[in-house]
């Protein structure tokens, strides 16, 4: 009875076989690529959302055309953005003035003169705020009626066209004012350009139009939609179709029919800042996408009962002549 072992070149072969094996198989293994670029994406689109500041509270918006008062009397209407609406056609803001000189009084937020403010917007959307004297000012709740509308969701620019005036309420003299406008109204992004004054009397008017965007993000996020509802209808458009040309359709296609149909106005509905039912973005893609959901379920709906009525025509004959 002889012992025999390997011989130390086939084992050091198959030790080097093994461990190439092992070698092929971690450089196949893509989990780090695809960790490592999932940490880079995530990195750069935290970057990107400080450095837009979509974060933020709050921003100033920028006033073009505006210059200081030269009188050492004068108050700054701090204006703050809260909300727009474009169900409503309406920019929700407050006002609060903010006096300089001679008119700052005794104690902090007090005046010493009572101030009446104006502010015309749309035609009849007048808003008159009247401000006493020697009393603590709070900020006051205007409505700016929007000029145009959110056709082109999301890429809508929407602005406001409204005049403003500052008078003291006792004697009617034009009071020099300052416009500090703050947007918190997210996912505005809002620009101000004021323009020359118009002199009514005794009022001195001053034209004020804003613009607005939706910021980035926003936009992104409603493509994202956009895309996900044309690529559900591409597929079911390619699955169905498949499945008519080779026989195999199912109950099941017709309830995913269904459930896709049912979810494409809930993705429409929470689409970020969306508003009501009629914009460009619907007649071009979501009319059209539900509407060719809605005639492939008719289609598939209609074939299978067709189908299966036939089988279950043909077994009941059956069972006649059985009988």
């Amino acid at each position: 009875m002889s012992n025999t072992s390997p011989a130390p070149a086939a084992t050091a072969e198959r030790s080097d076989s093994t461990a190439e094996d092992v070698h092929a198989d971690r450089r196949r293994n893509p989990a780090p690529m695809i960790l490592l670029v999932t940490i880079v994406l995530l990195g750069g689109y935290y970057a990107m959302l400080m450095a837009t500041g979509a974060l933020n509270a709050s921003t100033t918006v920028p006033v073009e055309n505006q210059g200081r008062p030269a009188a050492p009397d004068y108050v700054t209407l701090q204006m703050k953005l809260e909300d727009v609406n474009l169900s409503t056609r309406v920019v929700r803001a407050t006002v609060l003035p903010a006096p300089h000189g001679t008119l700052v009084g005794r104690r902090p937020g007090e005046m010493t003169r009572s101030l009446l403010i104006e502010i015309a917007s749309g035609g009849p959307t007048t808003s008159v705020v009247t401000f006493p004297a020697k009393s603590i000012i709070d900020p006051t709740s205007v409505d700016l009626a929007v000029d145009r509308g959110d056709t082109a969701f999301p890429f809508d620019r929407p602005f406001v066209d409204f005049n403003i005036s500052v008078q003291d309420e006792r004697t009617g003299e034009a009071v020099p004012f300052a416009l500090d406008l703050e947007d918190s109204a997210h996912p505005w992004v809002l620009t101000a350009t004021r323009g020359e004054a118009s002199a009514d009397g005794n009022q001195v008017v001053y034209p004020v139009q804003l613009d607005g965007h939706r910021d980035g993000l926003t936009v992104t996020l409603v493509l994202f939609y956009v895309v996900v509802i044309l690529l559900t209808t591409g597929i079911a458009v390619v699955t169905i179709g498949s499945a008519l040309i080779r026989r195999v359709l199912e109950f099941s296609n017709v309830i995913w029919l269904s459930a896709t149909m049912l979810s494409f106005p809930t993705l429409r509905s929470v689409m970020p800042g969306a508003p009501p039912l009629g914009t460009a973005l619907d007649y071009i893609v979501f009319f059209p996408c539900v509407c060719a959901i809605a005639v492939m379920l008719l289609w598939t709906g209609s074939h299978l009962v067709w189908r299966e009525g036939a089988v279950l025509m043909g077994r009941a004959g059956r069972g006649q002549e059985i009988g």
